[in-house]
């Protein structure tokens, strides 16, 4: 078949599944808005977003101008193609930044297959159930975010989400379209054997019988619990002095807003547990490679993941994968995690201390000098949501005419 991917980040979530459709013998192509570099052999069209100036427009305006121009300069670039005589079968493509606006008036008979990834509620702006609503600004930011979502969805054939409890946060009128399918975490690194020993950019080994904890995140902030992550580093250096500590991820923000000016979300969380914390012990990666990522994570004796409830990171299955026993937050979304290969454990919201001693009970439970189960649900490992995407393209598209 003639597949079409579209994302402004591509490949995004699409880094497996777009080469592993390719060999097996589709035709695909992608349409991307960055100058990055890109598997061989793949045919892209790229664009660079603009950046206008806008003068005497709400700032909510703002960001559905931006949704237009990237959908406006999608369709043109889809357009080439259909010039030369090229249409998909289906697209398949990321709704979040606007550029599905318009492919349909380009190609009219594709099926349209989305990831929207989730319908924004209270509880994804940081405020839990019985706490109150959020204020009305958010509430405004909210609807603007989902009426994107809710246009696409009305114009798709079909959507992919990866867990049951983002596909639950959608009304009920989108369920029927809705599938549950994880991207996929590559079959090979089961295979991929445990590291005794791993080398830090400064120099310093980690060798065996080292206790290590990972954490990993596209960014250090509060959504992804990295401020509750060094509360409980406090407690757990008390009882393990001894542990090594590594955390991956940048210093900006995805999904938790901006802190007060100058300072970054992982400034204010090590401003937090000053001088109680021997930073010695904790190091900080800073973005690492997937390569690298891999490697950290087949050296972990405990990776722990304190996301709220939201979109769920494709690293803590990847650890999980390489063998790395799992510590997370109670929480819906995580305990989907429960039963999906491994050893997992959970801690409650906000509790430094029983994060702590939890930390320290699974170093003890799973010591550094052995081997963990190597454990991944069939229904996560690439392989099975290649063969399960086939088929849901295959429904989408003969449902198409």
């Amino acid at each position: 078949m003639r597949l079409l991917f579209v994302h402004q980040n591509f490949p995004g979530q699409f880094r497996d599944l777009a080469p592993g459709l390719m060999a097996k013998g589709h035709d695909v192509r992608a349409i991307a808005g960055h100058q990055k570099p890109l598997p061989e052999g793949l045919e892209v069209l790229r664009y660079a977003p603009e950046e206008p100036e806008r003068h005497g427009i709400h700032g909510r305006t703002t960001e559905v101008d931006d949704w237009i121009r990237r959908g406006s300069t999608v369709a043109e670039l889809a357009e080439q193609w259909r010039q030369q005589g090229w249409a998909p079968d289906a697209i398949l493509a990321h709704p979040g930044w606007g550029e599905t606006l318009f492919i349909q008036e380009v190609y009219p008979s594709s099926a349209v297959i989305l990831w929207p990834e989730l319908w924004l509620r209270d509880e994804h702006m940081g405020v839990e159930k019985g706490q109150g609503r959020v204020d009305l600004n958010q509430r405004c930011y909210l609807r603007i975010k989902n009426w994107l979502v809710e246009g696409a969805l009305a114009n798709c054939q079909a959507a992919v989400v990866p867990t049951a409890y983002q596909a639950n946060c959608f009304p009920a009128q989108w369920q029927s379209k809705l599938t549950v399918l994880h991207e996929g975490v590559q079959d090979s690194l089961l295979e991929e054997p445990r590291l005794q020993q791993l080398c830090l950019p400064d120099g310093q080994v980690l060798g065996p019988g080292v206790p290590v904890i990972t954490y990993a995140s596209r960014n250090l902030e509060p959504m992804r619990g990295f401020d509750r992550f060094l509360h409980g580093l406090v407690v757990l250096q008390q009882r393990k002095p001894e542990a090594q500590v590594l955390i991956a991820g940048s210093s900006g923000s995805s999904y938790s807003g901006s802190p007060a000016e100058g300072k970054t979300w992982k400034d204010v969380a090590c401003e937090a547990v000053e001088g109680r914390l021997n930073l010695e012990r904790v190091h900080f990666l800073g973005h690492l490679s997937h390569d690298n990522l891999v490697r950290v994570f087949r050296r972990s004796n405990l990776h722990v993941y304190l996301s709220n409830s939201f979109v769920l990171s494709w690293s803590v299955l990847e650890a999980m994968a390489c063998g790395a026993p799992i510590l997370a937050e109670d929480n819906a979304m995580l305990r989907e995690l429960e039963g999906l290969g491994g050893s997992v454990g959970f801690c409650r919201s906000g509790d430094a201390q029983e994060l702590g001693d939890q930390m320290a009970k699974q170093l003890d439970d799973h010591p550094a000098s052995e081997s963990a189960p190597r454990q991944l649900s069939p229904e996560l490992r690439l392989s099975h949501t290649l063969t399960s995407l086939e088929g849901l393209i295959e429904r989408t598209v003969g449902g198409r005419f």
